[in-house]
């Protein structure tokens, strides 16, 4: 199996510190370095600030898909890291938090909860292994709410107003790209100071589809680049516009661990956070033999750490560790090297997938424009 080229999180030059940027700019104190070259630009003052996020806008496919010249390529000012892991889960909190995933206990797509007894898809409030189990109060909200960075800004800058815009999952979100591009033109043209962070769900959607090479892919991302080209065009001269990605995304082929019965009947219960970063509870008195096994069938694709070395490698970030962060993380984390990854139950549709430690999953563009 292909081993990529391996790419740690930089705390000191991530998605985070791109949120410590913006907060720094408004005149709240945070602890993560702030970005030199987005610093410069929020010191033009302008009165209207964007913070976009595109999911899975990895670099790796802008510069497969798009030409130099291009807007989305053209006005790319930086290179910075995602977290880890790099899944939109962990990630786009840690950017609305400006705080690691080791702070605020985000760490992915599936999530065990100690209290409920439950393998929580975060994001949908059900069971992983068994959706018709449904929560009657939101676990995110219970276990897992912060202070954001809307909030953050109001506290020292009551003047400036707040907005979030995003796809039609959420109450009042939009249908299409470009209908939230129209929401967004309407907000930079108000008569005051505001904030704005807007999210929208490609290209990662498409990706997980067909593959990051795909013409699909290709398609997409050129549409996003044409309709931002032309939302740039229209743009007033008192905007900042700032483009990031929540992390990138590698094509992927599935492992079936369901049909590992020698490795299931090791475990307390069945594996979560995610198919590149899979978390394993395991029986106290097989930890040797799951090790072994581990490294005989999988080791070729995946490292495995330990609870105690992954939160010593500061993967997950530093700080002050969320309580959840403890709590969900089992005995072993298993942490994809290649194009491999877990499928989570029987079987899996993905043809790419994120939340490994290969440079196509960490790296993402910081674009900045303005008139």
């Amino acid at each position: 199996m292909k081993k990529d080229q391996i790419l740690f999180p930089d705390y000191e030059h991530s998605i985070v510190n791109v949120s410590s940027t913006i907060l720094s700019h408004y005149g709240s104190k945070n602890p993560y370095k702030t970005i030199d070259v987005l610093s410069k630009e929020l010191k033009l003052n302008k009165k209207h600030i964007v913070l976009m996020l595109l999911d899975g806008m990895g670099t790796n496919i802008l510069s497969r898909h798009l030409k130099k010249n291009d807007f989305l390529r053209h006005y790319q000012k930086d290179v910075i890291t995602s977290v880890y892991p790099p899944t939109t889960v962990a990630a786009t909190n840690a950017v609305l938090a400006a705080k690691s995933p080791y702070e605020t206990g985000y760490l992915g797509w599936i999530q065990y909860f100690k209290e409920e007894d439950t393998n929580c898809v975060v994001f949908l409030n059900h069971d992983f292994y068994n959706p018709t189990i449904q929560f009657d109060v939101l676990l995110r909200d219970k276990y897992l709410s912060y202070e954001t960075i809307y909030d953050q800004i109001k506290k020292v800058s009551p003047q400036t107003k707040t907005y979030e815009l995003f796809p039609s999952f959420r109450e009042n979100g939009y249908p299409s790209f470009h209908e939230e591009l129209e929401a967004l033109n309407h907000i930079i043209n108000l008569d005051e100071n505001n904030f704005t962070y807007v999210y929208w769900t490609d290209p990662d959607m498409t990706e997980h589809d067909y593959g990051i090479e795909s013409d699909e892919t290709k398609k997409v991302l050129e549409g996003l680049n044409q309709k931002l080209t032309t939302f740039s065009k229209s743009m007033n001269d008192d905007t900042l516009l700032i483009i990031i990605a929540d992390h990138g995304l590698i094509d992927v082929e599935g492992i079936n661990l369901f049909t590992d019965q020698k490795l299931l009947s090791m475990l307390k219960r069945n594996p979560s956070i995610e198919p590149r970063s899979t978390n394993f509870f395991v029986k106290s008195e097989m930890h040797e033999d799951f090790i072994n096994h581990f490294h005989e069938m999988y080791g070729h694709a995946f490292k495995l750490y330990t609870k105690k070395e992954l939160l010593d490698s500061k993967f997950l970030g530093h700080g002050n560790m969320h309580q959840m962060t403890d709590e969900c993380l089992g005995d072993f984390i298993a942490i994809a090297i290649s194009h491999s990854m877990f499928n989570m139950k029987e079987k899996s549709k993905f043809k790419a997938h994120h939340a490994g430690l290969t440079k196509a999953e960490m790296e993402v563009p910081l674009i900045i424009f303005h008139k």
